[in-house]
């Protein structure tokens, strides 16, 4: 029962598994890290998309009144295919 760890196939054996159970460990480490900077980046890219949304309706607000529009906050010159609302960058 005991005889796995005698000799020296045994020894090969518990060594193969010690190696292989690490190299794993190894791995697991390696797609944890790089699905949390994944995240991480998604996170911050739906912070600049929100930054983007926002400065290009300051931007229309000002070129409105530049232009001496009555209604600064019309939006109903956009097409629904120009409006990025819900828009969500892809990875």
């Amino acid at each position: 029962m005991f005889d796995l760890g005698y000799g020296p196939s045994g020894l090969i054996s518990i060594a193969v598994v010690i190696l292989s159970a690490l190299l794993g460990l190894w791995v697991w480490f390696l797609v944890n890290r790089a699905s949390v900077r994944a995240d991480e980046q998604i996170r911050l890219l739906q912070e600049i998309a929100e930054q983007q949304r926002q400065q290009t309706a300051l931007l229309k607000t000002l070129a409105k009144s530049a232009r001496g529009d009555q209604d600064p906050n019309d939006d109903d010159d956009l097409s629904p295919a120009l409006s990025f609302k819900g828009f969500i960058p892809e990875r």
